[in-house]
């Protein structure tokens, strides 16, 4: 970033207020949202914490590495079977990159073993197009782990600065940051998404977040889970928790007397509407993961975490098989077993039972437009458009029933899967025999949905999340143990249990590495010197404990049936929780991720001098 700093490239137009007197050619983008008067705010603080913290590049960790494949058929139409999540964007992509129209490409989605937004770009398939183009022939690819970590692009390495003002209550007063966020060798760290909502966190009059895109001679970083968010929180929640300290205020207080509440503003001026952080602290107060006693040699901590819905497109259709059943014509990538949340959506919607909707999912050919299945918006939205289609389908019924029996359509009613009328009951028609007659009539009976959610200038159904860490801190070696975790969240309505439950855990597991064992390790010039699984330590199952998990329910307005999106924000707080059950434990507060027994030790040692 230092001015005449070796510039990456020499075309890079930067974004935002970049004084390239003060900076190199290397910052893509400098990004600010500011609100009241810093200065004042920290003229009126009885405290003021500063402190800089510093995070590494960390893979998303997926279990399945990148497999694709490409026909190119002798017409020039090419077929590719992506492992991707997002077939309508890969389409788009593989046309810009083999300078061909879209209609000529189709992309069918393979199973997914793992993406976490390290699978929404083009990657494989576009070498597999091009070479089958060359060859006349099927051609398959695949990545090595070795391959994968090197190249399908991780999770950005951050420094940020944080300065927070507090009056002697624990009231806040001003909060700065400097975020510097490292995007490897091309633009595109993921500043807006982190910043926007982590510094949601809390309430204060003044605020001025500067962040920074910075291009360096790393691998290019790419989207994962809550992009950018899990080392944005870890520095704001471990400062707001040493404030507390040094005022003197349980932390659990301290938050829920400064937290956001309904009404309050977003960095970016964007007010939220329903989040519910105060009401998940509250609940914390009780928990035993909370209150039970601390063991010698244990600590014990806690963090939050928001996220707000980044909006997009989906559309769906339903079609009424001959049998009665509902064929679900999907063009949203199935993640984590989403197929099976949104047959259940589209089962409530027509009053049928699971085993009634056979989801398909479809192809660029066969499916209606969707954006790819990522950044929480595929049960949220998706289902939404599920719920559409799902009246349009019920309205066609009821029209051609009232047309069958010569009554107003007002009178139809619907009930035990029969379309009967209200004033002769006995009379009536299966859906079966409603798929019968419609077909004689030669109009098939469907309903399509579309759904867009616009976010610009409305933050949509905020997903809250409060974690309970405890940890054991071994002194002689530094090494930390997570001995009990409880996870609260916030979901609206929990549609499949059991998903909901597993996003929650999976997602504190990446959180968990994040803060305890990822990180990439870089030679001088930029090489990655630990690509393997042998080197590159993920979690194990040695090392998580069970999760206690609490799903509260509390109906987002922006829902037909009050659902909230889940999969996100599980992996917000985990770092910030166990970096303050940590400094419970040894009274030494880490500000470096991942805290591995040699950061931890040399931390002890360096306090102890």
């Amino acid at each position: 970033m230092r001015p005449g700093a070796t510039a990456l490239h020499t075309d890079l137009i930067p974004e935002g207020s970049v004084d390239r007197d003060a900076v190199s050619g290397n910052v893509a983008e400098h990004l600010v949202y500011e609100r009241g008067d810093v200065q004042e705010g920290f003229v009126d603080a009885d405290l003021i914490v500063e402190r800089e913290f510093k995070t590494q590049v960390v893979h998303q960790g997926y279990v399945e590495p990148d497999s694709e494949a490409a026909w190119a058929h002798p017409d020039g139409r090419i077929e590719v079977w992506a492992n991707t999540q997002g077939i309508f964007d890969v389409r788009k992509d593989l046309a810009r990159a083999l300078d061909m129209p879209v209609e000529d490409i189709t992309v069918k989605p393979t199973e997914v073993g793992g993406a976490f937004g390290g699978k929404e770009s083009v990657r494989l398939s576009a070498v597999c197009a091009a070479l089958s183009q060359r060859a006349g022939r099927p051609v398959e690819g695949e990545l090595t782990r070795e391959e994968v970590i090197r190249s399908t692009g991780p999770g950005n390495a951050t420094v940020s600065n944080i300065r927070l003002g507090v009056k002697r209550d624990g009231t806040v007063t001003a909060i700065s940051a400097q975020l510097i966020f490292d995007a490897g060798a091309f633009p595109g760290a993921p500043l807006r998404s982190a910043l926007r909502r982590v510094y949601s966190h809390y309430r204060t009059p003044n605020l001025r977040v500067d962040g920074f895109d910075v291009v360096t001679n790393k691998p290019h970083v790419s989207f994962y889970r809550a992009p950018g968010a899990t080392p944005t929180a870890f520095a704001l929640e471990s400062l707001v928790d040493e404030a507390a300290e040094r005022l003197g205020i349980d932390p659990l207080e301290f938050r829920l007397k400064n937290v956001s509440r309904p009404g309050d503003p977003m960095p970016d001026g964007v007010t939220l509407p329903s989040v519910n952080l105060a009401t998940l602290l509250e609940q914390v107060r009780t928990h035993p993961c909370w209150t039970d006693p601390v063991a010698e040699g244990e600590g014990r901590g806690l963090a939050v975490g928001m996220w707000t819905m980044p909006g997009g497109t989906t559309s769906c259709r339903l079609d009424l098989a001959s049998d009665g059943t509902v064929n679900l014509v999907l063009g949203t990538v199935d993640l984590s077993g989403t197929r099976t949340s949104l047959a259940m959506v589209a089962a409530e919607a027509l009053g049928l039972d699971l085993e009634d909707v056979n989801v398909v999912m479809g192809d660029t050919d066969t499916a209606t437009f969707s954006e790819s299945s990522g950044a929480d918006k595929v049960t949220y939205v998706t289902s939404k458009a599920v719920y559409e289609a799902a009246q349009e389908l019920m309205g066609k019924l009821k029209s051609l029933a009232a047309s069958e029996f010569g009554v107003p359509i007002e009178s139809v009613e619907f009930e035990g899967k029969r379309l009967t009328v209200s004033s002769a009951p006995e009379s009536g028609m299966t859906l079966a025999e409603a798929a019968a007659r419609a077909a004689q009539d030669e109009t098939p009976l469907f309903g399509a949905g579309r759904v867009t959610e616009v976010t610009d200038s409305v933050a949509i159904a905020p997903n809250a999340a409060v974690h309970v860490a405890r940890v054991r801190v071994d002194k002689e070696t530094g090494k930390v143990d997570v001995t009990r975790y409880a996870a609260l969240q916030d979901v609206g309505l929990s549609v499949n249990p059991d998903q909901v439950e597993g996003q929650i855990q999976g997602g504190a597991t990446q959180g968990l590495g994040w803060a305890l064992f990822e990180e990439y390790v870089f030679s001088a010039d930029g090489v990655v010197e630990n690509a393997s699984l042998l080197d590159y330590r993920l979690p194990t199952a040695l090392d998580v404990p069970f999760f206690e998990t609490v799903v509260v329910e509390a109906p987002s307005d922006d829902h037909p049936y009050g659902v909230r999106a889940v999969g996100q924000v599980p992996i917000v707080p985990p770092a910030a929780a166990v970096g303050n059950a940590v400094y419970d434990a040894v009274g030494v507060r880490l500000n470096e991720l991942p805290m591995n027994p040699e950061r931890v030790f040399r931390a002890i040692e360096a306090a102890a001098e």
